[in-house]
């Protein structure tokens, strides 16, 4: 099963947005994605401005199918993020 630990950093005036966005990102992702098994954001306790998410999906085609749909909903991140997000995958043992 794939896995993935992303790193972003926002933008410090945009902390609140970021919070708000990244939360309704995850629900929507869970509803509308069944091959995702696990999306979950968490924001760093001496970092405000650096988010970690946890995702974990049932197969490759899920991961897939994923940046497919992240991909559309990419222009409303824009103005948030403080530059590209830091993407470690990972293959569950």
């Amino acid at each position: 099963m794939p896995s993935v630990v992303a790193t972003l950093q926002v933008k410090e005036d945009k902390i609140e947005a970021a919070k708000q966005a990244l939360k309704q990102l995850a629900s929507e992702t869970l509803a509308d994605e069944p091959g995702t098994l696990a999306y979950v954001f968490h924001q760093q306790k001496d970092d405000p401005t650096l988010f970690v998410a946890y995702e974990k999906y049932e197969s490759d085609e899920a991961f897939a199918q994923h940046g497919k749909n992240l991909a559309a909903k990419g222009a409303a991140f824009a103005g948030i993020l403080a530059g590209p997000p830091k993407i470690v995958m990972l293959e569950e043992l």
